[in-house]
């Protein structure tokens, strides 16, 4: 069959971030190649399409739905998933998942429903190798739409400063959860600014809140722009060595230095960017100030590494050869 006589359904299952970077690009640059549509998150129709692509598919009762739905119509299905929610959140996660439910459903019916799996990293695909065969499976890492995230460099300021973009998913009310003690503690008085929810243990007044996906490139490099590096915490644990380096690459975009956790998420950052798991106060001092005055090495090489991780087609059209 011909690409332009092909007929895809793409259902996020979310109208968020995961929704947008994992099931709207792909749509966004198939639709103009072949018979796409986009269907309200969650919701599932038949009308014709040979494929429908969607993503985080777990629970037993909707997984038998949609097998009894792929039975019916003779559709296939590419799931996707860039997280692992079919084990134990760690327990700061605020998430609230039925991690056994999804477990039963994902072993019972995903090597039958799924014609192939779509993931974020190599860690993710082997977790997912117990519920598919690995030939099902392939990695396709966050990537950026270069028309919305082609940003012209600009001078970083002097001094240190940090800017954090994170969920409240990373800590909780007592603990620092994905923050390092050690980070915790050199960043108590440094210039810190905030997008989204602000960490009860970061001392900053500069906070603006989360926007829409649409708006949230601008948003970002325009509270980025401000700050000398961005900072993005995973706590090296099962949960977060499958989530993706996503805010690395957007880091890469606005032309600011990242500084990472040191776990295999992030293993395509420079060496000179990565955090110890247990990072003391003086070490961490020592990675900024080492990153500082690497600055324009640092921030080449992460240029280098987004021109890999653009959204571009042909990333997409393997997957229905």
């Amino acid at each position: 069959m011909e690409m332009k006589d092909l007929k895809l359904n793409f259902v996020p299952g979310d109208n968020f971030a995961c929704g947008y970077y994992r099931i709207r690009n792909p749509f966004n640059k198939l639709y103009s190649t072949c018979q796409a549509t986009l269907s309200p998150a969650g919701k599932f129709h038949y009308y014709g399409q040979h494929y429908i692509y969607t993503q985080r598919i777990c629970s037993p009762d909707t997984m038998l739905k949609l097998l009894q739905f792929k039975e019916k119509y003779g559709l296939k299905y590419i799931i996707d998933y860039d997280d692992d929610v079919w084990h134990e959140l760690p327990s700061y996660n605020r998430c609230h998942i039925s991690h056994e439910e999804n477990f039963k459903g994902m072993k019972a019916y995903l090597d039958r429903l799924a014609d192939k799996v779509t993931c974020t990293n190599e860690f993710l695909k082997e977790n997912l190798s117990q519920f598919v065969p690995k030939e099902k499976i392939e990695v396709i890492p966050n990537c950026l739409d270069y028309n919305l995230w082609r940003f012209d460099r600009y001078k970083a300021p002097e001094g240190i400063s940090f800017f954090y973009a994170g969920s409240a998913t990373h800590y909780d009310d007592k603990s620092y959860g994905d923050f390092p003690k050690g980070a915790v503690e050199y960043l108590k008085g440094k210039p810190v600014r905030i997008m989204g929810v602000k960490p009860w243990f970061i001392n900053t007044n500069t906070v603006t809140p989360w926007v829409a996906i649409e708006d949230y490139p601008i948003q970002f490099a325009r509270n980025a722009l401000q700050c000398k590096f961005i900072l993005t915490f995973i706590e090296d644990n099962y949960f977060g060595n499958c989530k993706s380096d996503l805010k690395y690459i957007e880091s890469a975009a606005v032309g600011r230095v990242c500084l990472c956790s040191d776990i295999s998420s992030y293993s395509i950052a420079h060496p000179y960017q990565k955090i110890p798991k247990n990072v003391t106060k003086q070490t961490f001092k020592y990675i900024v100030d080492r990153a500082n005055n690497n600055y324009e090495m640092l921030l080449n090489y992460q240029y280098q590494k987004l021109q890999e991780r653009w959204c571009l087609r042909e990333r997409y059209l393997k997957l229905f050869e």
